[in-house]
């Protein structure tokens, strides 16, 4: 798929899951602008308020040749996509009286701005809700309002440490690692904009707004630590880090290959004894050890030696033939590159192309995370160049084209 150059919207827009909602998106990072895109990207009219700078987003690589340009950010690229831009400065007072303009027009807010920021612009959805019953404003934020860190200000790596999932990633004789490519602010992303449409919902059965505050620790606490919790919970203990290994029925881990990694898991005892077989039946397997499959994780570091060996002579693909003929599941661990051509998401239409004037030829991207058979997802418009839409977006709100032309030459947008 292609998108127009020019950002003007593709035809079929009017047949999308969220055509007619309108979201003003503010306060830049990738949580809320995750958040944007999810809704965008099904139809809703999303205006991102950026700073007369531009976006956080826009200053985060990936970029061509390492050479930062607004524009050309690949995280900007991909998660702009359908969005009007515009921008605005809140320090003048000007700026704020456009932004709650637009706050109210929209009806729905997105935002990750410090909610000690929001205060002092006066921009909080208390202030934004004065007259305004049905507005609805989510905040997120990696520590959330209302505790004593409602004022600290982090980025993924201290919600990954906080929520506790960092404390089984890595090695066991390692320091513990935090969850990578910034999974923590896509997941904050991805429940901002599960919020803003239950907000929606709600609004509409009973005709009020509410503000939904966020906490990505809260976040990562439920969604990846929730097994570490209940554990300890219910037994007092806590499980560390287990490196390439699972801490369950053995084998159950990730093993090095001739070419690469492989995941094996044998957790039925068909799929070991097949397993077996194709190692040829060795005398190893009635060593002592192995008798109690799930307790024996606890000597892997000796039992590895029986097997991986054999693993390492083979090829990726060698055992994913191997292991599928014999139905052991398996997982060859893929490369970025061996994503990029996966077979499984070129069948599935995953990525995207989009034309857009910074670039000669058209930007591959990530495409759709879900398919919808009647209300499908699509790329209306490329990501804005910073400001784009700023005069039509707010001569939308009833601002003059000569009041326009004295914000410009006052720098406010």
């Amino acid at each position: 798929m292609t998108t127009e150059t020019s950002g003007e919207p593709r035809a079929g827009a009017s047949t999308a899951a969220l055509a007619g909602m309108t979201v003003l998106e503010d306060g830049g990072g990738i949580a809320a602008s995750y958040a944007g895109k999810l809704l965008a990207d099904l139809g809703a009219d999303v205006i991102k308020v950026e700073v007369p700078g531009g976006d956080e987003v826009r200053r985060l690589s990936p970029f061509p040749k390492d050479e930062p340009r607004r524009e050309r950010s690949g995280l900007h690229l991909f998660l702009d996509t359908n969005k009007r831009s515009v921008t605005l400065d809140l320090e003048s007072a000007a700026g704020r009286r456009m932004y709650r303009g637009l706050a109210r027009r929209c009806g729905t807010v997105i935002t990750s701005r410090h909610i000690a920021e929001q205060r002092s612009l006066g921009l909080t959805w208390e202030d934004l809700s004065v007259d305004a019953p049905e507005f609805n404003q989510v905040t997120i934020t990696v520590f959330g309002i209302g505790t004593q860190r409602e004022g600290w200000r982090a980025e993924s790596l201290i919600a990954s440490l906080a929520s506790g999932i960092s404390y089984r990633i890595g090695d066991p004789d390692r320091a513990p690692l935090g969850l990578p490519y910034d999974a923590p602010q896509f997941q904050g992303g991805i429940h901002a904009a599960i919020a803003a449409l239950l907000a929606r919902r709600a609004t509409r059965e009973d005709g009020l707004g509410q503000h939904a505050w966020l906490s990505i620790v809260d976040i990562i606490s439920n969604v990846m630590a929730g097994a570490g919790v209940a554990t300890f919970v219910f037994t007092g203990q806590s499980r560390g880090r287990a490196g390439t290994h699972m801490n369950a029925f053995y084998p159950w881990q990730v093993t090095p290959v001739k070419d690469g990694y492989y995941e094996v898991i044998t957790m039925v005892d068909r799929q070991w004894s097949r397993f077996l077989e194709l190692m040829g039946d060795p005398e190893w397997q009635h060593d002592e050890r192995l008798q109690n499959r799930w307790l024996a994780f606890q000597h892997s570091e000796d039992l590895d030696a029986f097997w991986h060996p054999w693993m390492k002579e083979r090829t990726k693909a060698e055992l994913m033939e191997l292991f599928g003929e014999n139905h052991i599941s398996f997982q060859p661990v893929h490369t970025i590159g061996e994503v990029a051509e996966s077979e499984h998401l070129r069948a599935r239409e995953f990525w995207t192309e989009i034309a857009h004037p910074e670039f000669e030829e058209p930007v591959r991207l990530p495409g759709a995370p879900y398919k919808l058979s009647e209300s499908p997802w699509m790329i209306r418009r490329r990501a804005p160049l910073l400001g784009e839409h700023t005069a039509e977006v707010l001569s939308e709100v009833g601002v003059a084209k000569s009041e326009l032309a004295r914000l410009r030459r006052s720098a406010i947008i």
